[in-house]
Protein backbone atom coordinates (compact mmCIF):
# COMPACT_ATOMS: atom_id res chain seq x y z
CA UNK A 1 0.00 0.00 0.00
CA UNK A 2 1.45 3.54 -1.26
CA UNK A 3 1.78 6.00 2.18
CA UNK A 4 -0.65 8.81 2.02
CA UNK A 5 2.02 11.83 1.27
CA UNK A 6 3.32 9.54 -1.55
CA UNK A 7 -0.20 8.54 -2.31
CA UNK A 8 -1.04 12.70 -2.55
CA UNK A 9 1.72 13.71 -5.10
CA UNK A 10 1.21 10.83 -7.06
CA UNK A 11 -2.29 11.71 -7.61
CA UNK A 12 -2.08 14.92 -8.26
CA UNK A 13 0.15 14.52 -11.05
CA UNK A 14 -2.03 11.76 -12.27
CA UNK A 15 -4.91 14.06 -12.12
CA UNK A 16 -2.51 16.98 -14.67
CA UNK A 17 -1.90 14.05 -16.69
CA UNK A 18 -5.15 12.63 -17.57
CA UNK A 19 -6.35 15.99 -17.69
CA UNK A 20 -3.97 16.72 -21.09
CA UNK A 21 -6.40 16.20 -24.11
CA UNK A 22 -4.02 16.11 -27.42
CA UNK A 23 -6.12 14.55 -29.89
CA UNK A 24 -2.84 12.02 -29.60
CA UNK A 25 -1.61 10.03 -27.17
CA UNK A 26 0.24 12.04 -24.20
CA UNK A 27 3.48 11.14 -24.55
CA UNK A 28 5.69 11.25 -20.90
CA UNK A 29 8.76 11.31 -19.88
CA UNK A 30 10.02 10.03 -16.37
CA UNK A 31 13.18 11.28 -16.09
CA UNK A 32 16.12 11.41 -13.28
CA UNK A 33 19.53 9.97 -12.60
CA UNK A 34 20.19 6.55 -12.40
CA UNK A 35 18.65 4.82 -9.09
CA UNK A 36 16.44 7.81 -8.95
CA UNK A 37 12.86 6.01 -8.49
CA UNK A 38 11.38 5.89 -12.27
CA UNK A 39 10.64 2.83 -13.25
CA UNK A 40 8.50 2.58 -9.47
CA UNK A 41 6.74 5.99 -9.82
CA UNK A 42 6.44 5.40 -13.40
CA UNK A 43 4.23 2.15 -12.74
CA UNK A 44 2.15 3.96 -9.98
CA UNK A 45 1.24 6.89 -11.59
CA UNK A 46 0.13 4.41 -14.84
CA UNK A 47 -1.79 2.78 -11.83
CA UNK A 48 -3.10 5.99 -10.76
CA UNK A 49 -4.02 7.57 -14.39
CA UNK A 50 -5.71 4.35 -15.16
CA UNK A 51 -8.09 4.69 -12.07
CA UNK A 52 -9.13 8.53 -13.57
CA UNK A 53 -10.22 6.82 -16.76
CA UNK A 54 -7.67 6.86 -19.07
CA UNK A 55 -5.79 4.06 -20.64
CA UNK A 56 -2.51 4.17 -19.88
CA UNK A 57 0.85 2.23 -20.79
CA UNK A 58 4.17 2.10 -19.23
CA UNK A 59 7.53 1.46 -21.34
CA UNK A 60 11.33 1.23 -20.05
CA UNK A 61 14.39 2.44 -21.73
CA UNK A 62 15.50 -1.25 -20.87
CA UNK A 63 14.12 -2.67 -23.92
CA UNK A 64 15.36 -0.01 -25.71
CA UNK A 65 19.49 -0.12 -24.85
CA UNK A 66 21.51 -0.88 -28.20
CA UNK A 67 23.19 -4.48 -27.79
CA UNK A 68 26.08 -5.14 -25.51
CA UNK A 69 28.79 -4.58 -27.87
CA UNK A 70 27.88 -1.29 -28.94
CA UNK A 71 27.36 -0.01 -25.08
CA UNK A 72 30.63 -1.21 -24.12
CA UNK A 73 32.89 0.23 -27.51
CA UNK A 74 34.03 3.05 -25.64
CA UNK A 75 34.82 0.65 -22.65
CA UNK A 76 33.20 -1.07 -19.95
CA UNK A 77 33.29 1.62 -17.31
CA UNK A 78 33.36 4.45 -19.61
CA UNK A 79 31.35 7.05 -18.30
CA UNK A 80 30.75 8.64 -21.91
CA UNK A 81 29.99 5.61 -22.96
CA UNK A 82 27.11 4.72 -21.00
CA UNK A 83 25.93 8.65 -21.79
CA UNK A 84 26.54 7.92 -25.89
CA UNK A 85 26.04 4.62 -26.44
CA UNK A 86 23.56 3.04 -23.58
CA UNK A 87 20.60 3.76 -25.58
CA UNK A 88 19.07 3.87 -29.14
CA UNK A 89 17.24 6.88 -28.80
CA UNK A 90 17.18 7.08 -32.35
CA UNK A 91 15.44 3.72 -32.83
CA UNK A 92 13.04 4.59 -29.86
CA UNK A 93 11.95 8.19 -31.38
CA UNK A 94 10.99 6.44 -35.02
CA UNK A 95 9.20 3.61 -33.39
CA UNK A 96 7.28 5.08 -30.26
CA UNK A 97 7.42 8.86 -29.86
CA UNK A 98 6.51 10.44 -33.81
CA UNK A 99 3.81 7.77 -34.41
CA UNK A 100 2.43 8.64 -31.10
CA UNK A 101 2.83 12.20 -31.61
CA UNK A 102 0.58 14.82 -33.85
CA UNK A 103 -0.11 13.01 -37.64
CA UNK A 104 1.06 9.83 -36.30
CA UNK A 105 -0.13 6.23 -36.61
CA UNK A 106 -0.36 5.65 -33.78
CA UNK A 107 1.29 1.71 -33.44
CA UNK A 108 4.93 1.97 -31.28
CA UNK A 109 6.98 -0.88 -30.29
CA UNK A 110 7.33 -1.56 -26.45
CA UNK A 111 10.73 -2.86 -26.60
CA UNK A 112 13.70 -3.63 -29.15
CA UNK A 113 15.97 -5.70 -27.03
CA UNK A 114 15.95 -8.32 -24.50
CA UNK A 115 18.36 -6.55 -22.23
CA UNK A 116 19.04 -9.84 -20.32
CA UNK A 117 19.72 -12.04 -23.10
CA UNK A 118 21.24 -9.13 -25.60
CA UNK A 119 19.13 -11.00 -28.38
CA UNK A 120 16.80 -7.93 -30.10
CA UNK A 121 13.01 -8.32 -30.11
CA UNK A 122 11.05 -8.75 -32.84
CA UNK A 123 7.43 -8.43 -31.84
CA UNK A 124 4.22 -7.29 -33.78
CA UNK A 125 3.50 -3.49 -33.21
CA UNK A 126 0.72 -2.13 -30.77
CA UNK A 127 -1.84 0.23 -31.64
CA UNK A 128 -2.58 3.13 -28.75
CA UNK A 129 -6.02 4.14 -28.58
CA UNK A 130 -5.94 8.53 -29.22
CA UNK A 131 -6.47 8.97 -25.19
CA UNK A 132 -3.92 6.88 -24.76
CA UNK A 133 -1.29 8.40 -21.83
CA UNK A 134 2.07 6.42 -22.56
CA UNK A 135 4.58 6.60 -19.43
CA UNK A 136 8.07 6.46 -20.47
CA UNK A 137 11.29 5.50 -17.48
CA UNK A 138 14.91 6.32 -18.28
CA UNK A 139 17.62 8.70 -18.14
CA UNK A 140 18.76 11.36 -20.16
CA UNK A 141 15.41 11.22 -22.05
CA UNK A 142 15.42 15.02 -22.36
CA UNK A 143 18.02 14.43 -24.85
CA UNK A 144 14.79 13.79 -26.99
CA UNK A 145 13.62 17.59 -26.67
CA UNK A 146 10.48 18.24 -28.76
CA UNK A 147 8.84 14.91 -28.71
CA UNK A 148 7.90 14.37 -24.98
CA UNK A 149 4.39 16.42 -24.34
CA UNK A 150 5.18 16.27 -20.90
CA UNK A 151 8.90 15.33 -18.82
CA UNK A 152 8.46 14.65 -15.25
CA UNK A 153 12.03 15.08 -13.64
CA UNK A 154 12.68 12.81 -10.51
CA UNK A 155 14.89 14.88 -8.72
CA UNK A 156 16.81 12.41 -6.20
CA UNK A 157 20.65 13.50 -4.83
CA UNK A 158 23.65 11.67 -5.63
CA UNK A 159 24.42 10.07 -2.47
CA UNK A 160 20.96 8.96 -2.13
CA UNK A 161 20.30 7.60 -5.49
CA UNK A 162 23.78 6.03 -5.01
CA UNK A 163 22.86 3.76 -2.23
CA UNK A 164 19.51 2.70 -3.68
CA UNK A 165 21.89 1.57 -7.35
CA UNK A 166 24.71 -0.07 -5.91
CA UNK A 167 22.33 -2.00 -3.20
CA UNK A 168 20.02 -3.02 -5.99
CA UNK A 169 22.59 -3.87 -8.75
CA UNK A 170 25.06 -5.41 -6.33
CA UNK A 171 24.64 -8.84 -7.32
CA UNK A 172 24.61 -8.01 -10.69
CA UNK A 173 28.22 -6.29 -10.68
CA UNK A 174 29.51 -8.65 -8.99
CA UNK A 175 29.00 -7.37 -5.57
CA UNK A 176 29.07 -3.85 -3.48
CA UNK A 177 32.30 -2.87 -3.58
CA UNK A 178 31.55 -3.13 -7.75
CA UNK A 179 28.77 -1.98 -7.73
CA UNK A 180 30.47 1.31 -5.85
CA UNK A 181 32.85 1.87 -8.38
CA UNK A 182 30.52 1.35 -11.36
CA UNK A 183 28.53 3.75 -10.01
CA UNK A 184 30.97 6.60 -9.52
CA UNK A 185 32.73 5.95 -12.58
CA UNK A 186 30.49 4.82 -15.24
CA UNK A 187 26.54 5.27 -14.09
CA UNK A 188 26.88 8.52 -12.07
CA UNK A 189 29.59 9.97 -13.52
CA UNK A 190 27.46 9.75 -17.11
CA UNK A 191 24.30 11.41 -15.10
CA UNK A 192 26.59 14.29 -14.34
CA UNK A 193 27.42 14.91 -17.78
CA UNK A 194 23.59 14.52 -19.08
CA UNK A 195 22.71 17.27 -16.05
CA UNK A 196 25.62 19.62 -17.11
CA UNK A 197 24.16 20.03 -21.06
CA UNK A 198 20.47 19.50 -20.32
CA UNK A 199 19.65 20.94 -17.16
CA UNK A 200 16.34 18.47 -16.57
CA UNK A 201 15.11 19.80 -13.80
CA UNK A 202 14.87 23.51 -15.58
CA UNK A 203 13.61 22.21 -18.26
CA UNK A 204 10.97 19.81 -16.84
CA UNK A 205 7.00 20.55 -16.45
CA UNK A 206 7.03 18.26 -13.63
CA UNK A 207 9.40 17.90 -10.51
CA UNK A 208 9.34 15.92 -7.58
CA UNK A 209 11.94 15.64 -5.29
CA UNK A 210 12.24 11.81 -4.51
CA UNK A 211 14.92 11.73 -1.47
CA UNK A 212 12.28 10.33 0.67
CA UNK A 213 10.21 7.47 -0.70
CA UNK A 214 7.65 7.90 1.26
CA UNK A 215 7.25 11.60 1.44
CA UNK A 216 8.18 12.82 -1.87
CA UNK A 217 7.81 16.67 -2.93
CA UNK A 218 5.96 18.41 -5.71
CA UNK A 219 8.38 20.85 -6.34
CA UNK A 220 6.68 22.12 -9.89
CA UNK A 221 3.84 21.03 -12.10
CA UNK A 222 2.75 22.79 -15.46
CA UNK A 223 5.55 23.98 -17.23
CA UNK A 224 8.92 24.64 -16.93
CA UNK A 225 10.60 26.65 -14.50
CA UNK A 226 9.61 30.41 -15.85
CA UNK A 227 6.31 29.47 -17.43
CA UNK A 228 3.12 30.74 -15.87
CA UNK A 229 -0.62 29.30 -15.71
CA UNK A 230 -4.04 30.33 -15.49
CA UNK A 231 -5.95 29.03 -12.61
CA UNK A 232 -9.38 30.03 -11.45
CA UNK A 233 -10.49 30.32 -7.76
CA UNK A 234 -13.92 30.05 -6.45
CA UNK A 235 -12.69 29.24 -3.12
CA UNK A 236 -10.54 29.81 -0.30
CA UNK A 237 -7.11 30.05 -2.76
CA UNK A 238 -8.99 34.09 -3.22
CA UNK A 239 -8.30 34.47 0.48
CA UNK A 240 -5.08 36.42 1.49
CA UNK A 241 -3.85 33.96 4.33
CA UNK A 242 -4.49 31.43 2.17
CA UNK A 243 -2.16 33.13 -0.65
CA UNK A 244 0.78 34.21 1.66
CA UNK A 245 0.98 31.10 3.59
CA UNK A 246 1.21 29.08 0.03
CA UNK A 247 2.94 31.03 -2.66
CA UNK A 248 4.95 33.72 0.36
CA UNK A 249 2.82 36.33 -1.66
CA UNK A 250 -0.45 38.11 -2.59
CA UNK A 251 -2.13 37.57 -5.86
CA UNK A 252 -3.82 40.22 -8.35
CA UNK A 253 -6.81 38.60 -9.92
CA UNK A 254 -9.79 39.18 -12.45
CA UNK A 255 -13.33 38.26 -12.06
CA UNK A 256 -14.27 35.29 -14.29
CA UNK A 257 -16.94 32.51 -13.77
CA UNK A 258 -17.10 28.94 -14.52
CA UNK A 259 -20.23 28.22 -16.39
CA UNK A 260 -22.20 24.70 -16.02
CA UNK A 261 -21.07 24.11 -12.63
CA UNK A 262 -23.11 24.35 -9.19
CA UNK A 263 -21.15 25.33 -6.15
CA UNK A 264 -21.72 22.94 -2.99
CA UNK A 265 -20.55 22.83 0.37
CA UNK A 266 -17.97 20.10 2.39
CA UNK A 267 -16.54 19.39 5.47
CA UNK A 268 -12.39 20.10 5.25
CA UNK A 269 -10.68 17.73 7.77
CA UNK A 270 -7.09 18.18 7.37
CA UNK A 271 -5.78 20.32 10.28
CA UNK A 272 -3.36 22.04 8.33
CA UNK A 273 -6.02 23.34 5.60
CA UNK A 274 -8.32 23.83 8.50
CA UNK A 275 -5.71 26.64 10.04
CA UNK A 276 -4.32 28.29 6.68
CA UNK A 277 -7.87 29.21 5.76
CA UNK A 278 -9.59 29.91 8.77
CA UNK A 279 -12.39 27.19 8.43
CA UNK A 280 -13.04 23.41 7.83
CA UNK A 281 -16.33 24.36 5.53
CA UNK A 282 -14.99 24.96 1.96
CA UNK A 283 -17.03 24.98 -1.44
CA UNK A 284 -16.98 22.72 -3.93
CA UNK A 285 -17.90 22.53 -7.57
CA UNK A 286 -19.54 20.08 -9.56
CA UNK A 287 -20.32 19.87 -13.44
CA UNK A 288 -23.54 19.73 -14.70
CA UNK A 289 -23.79 20.97 -17.79
CA UNK A 290 -26.44 22.83 -17.51
CA UNK A 291 -25.88 26.82 -18.81
CA UNK A 292 -27.56 28.24 -15.84
CA UNK A 293 -25.41 26.94 -13.55
CA UNK A 294 -22.45 29.56 -13.11
CA UNK A 295 -20.17 29.60 -10.40
CA UNK A 296 -17.78 33.19 -9.84
CA UNK A 297 -14.80 33.23 -8.57
CA UNK A 298 -11.45 34.93 -9.33
CA UNK A 299 -8.53 33.72 -12.19
CA UNK A 300 -5.46 33.34 -11.49
CA UNK A 301 -1.98 33.37 -12.52
CA UNK A 302 0.47 31.14 -11.22
CA UNK A 303 3.85 30.16 -11.14
CA UNK A 304 4.67 26.18 -12.40
CA UNK A 305 5.80 26.36 -8.57
CA UNK A 306 3.13 28.05 -7.28
CA UNK A 307 0.33 25.91 -9.07
CA UNK A 308 2.44 22.78 -7.47
CA UNK A 309 1.91 24.47 -3.70
CA UNK A 310 -1.96 24.60 -4.67
CA UNK A 311 -2.04 21.01 -5.84
CA UNK A 312 -0.28 20.02 -2.42
CA UNK A 313 -3.01 22.33 -0.24
CA UNK A 314 -6.30 21.23 -2.01
CA UNK A 315 -7.29 17.84 -0.32
CA UNK A 316 -8.64 14.59 -2.11
CA UNK A 317 -12.00 15.86 -2.86
CA UNK A 318 -10.67 17.92 -5.06
CA UNK A 319 -9.10 17.09 -8.92
CA UNK A 320 -7.69 19.65 -10.65
CA UNK A 321 -9.04 20.00 -14.32
CA UNK A 322 -8.88 22.13 -17.33
CA UNK A 323 -11.86 23.81 -17.92
CA UNK A 324 -13.01 27.19 -20.00
CA UNK A 325 -14.41 30.08 -18.13
CA UNK A 326 -17.19 32.53 -19.35
CA UNK A 327 -14.70 35.10 -20.72
CA UNK A 328 -13.48 32.41 -22.54
CA UNK A 329 -10.11 31.45 -21.45
CA UNK A 330 -8.72 28.27 -20.64
CA UNK A 331 -7.68 28.23 -16.99
CA UNK A 332 -7.23 24.82 -14.42
CA UNK A 333 -10.01 24.44 -11.78
CA UNK A 334 -10.22 22.51 -8.80
CA UNK A 335 -13.53 20.57 -9.21
CA UNK A 336 -15.18 17.43 -7.19
CA UNK A 337 -13.11 14.33 -7.79
CA UNK A 338 -16.28 12.58 -7.87
CA UNK A 339 -17.89 14.49 -10.71
CA UNK A 340 -14.86 15.26 -13.34
CA UNK A 341 -13.86 13.14 -16.14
Amino acid sequence: MINSDRARVIGRVADHLAAQRLGHPVRVAVDGITAAGKTTLAAELTAAIRTRGRPAVHLSMDGFHHRRAHRHRQGRNSAIGYYQDAYDFDTFAHTVLTPLGPGGDRTYRAGILDLATDEPIDEPPIRATPDTVLLVDGSFLQRLAGLWDETLFLDTSFPIARHRGTHRDATLLGGLANAETAYANRYHAACRHYLDEHDPATNATIVVANDDLDHPLLHRIGGTKNDTVALFSYGTLQLPQVQLDRFGRRLTGTPDALPGHRTDWITITDPAVITTSGTDRHPIVRNTGNPADTTPGTLLHLTTTELAAADTYEVDAYRRTRTHLASGTPAWSYLSSTSTP
